[in-house]
């Protein structure tokens, strides 16, 4: 992942190469405003639009995510991705945690999914760490 923040601009963001918000570790679901909102990007990967929620919604893991990039960032992407910012990147962003130490806390998250994927942790313990870092207003 070190060489993705090689390029000064994408020091500062924490979201690429994390994915957390995209892959269905964070959220299980995605808000749009309506089909047009999905794009034609994500239609020709076959996402389908569950119009019974309201507002619809599309389910997670997102198929455009790869390795924790967005391969269609450039393309159209929903609203919401563009406007979604977990509270770890917040406190990046506002100067509140170094973005080495974000980066940091993501690696561990992603341990302990890892961990939990493998029936050696209870998913109590990446609750925890999705509730602290991405979901809480106060990062540690």
């Amino acid at each position: 992942m070190d060489e993705l923040f090689a390029d000064p601009e994408l020091s500062m963001s924490i979201c690429v190469g994390c994915g957390l918000c995209c892959d269905g570790t964070l959220l299980s679901h995605l808000a749009v405003s309506d089909e047009s909102d999905l794009g034609m990007p994500l239609w020709a990967m076959g996402v389908e639009l569950i119009a019974v929620a309201e507002p619809p919604v599309i389910e997670l893991p997102c198929p455009a995510v790869d390795h924790g990039i967005c391969t269609i960032h450039h393309l159209h992407r929903p609203r919401a991705c563009s406007q979604f910012e977990c509270s770890l990147s917040q406190a990046v962003l506002d100067g509140e945690i170094e973005p080495t130490a974000a980066r940091a806390a993501i690696a561990r998250t992603l341990e302990v999914r890892a961990e939990v994927g493998a029936g050696s942790r209870p998913r109590s313990d990446l609750d925890q760490l999705l509730d602290r870092h991405f979901r809480g207003s106060i990062c540690e």
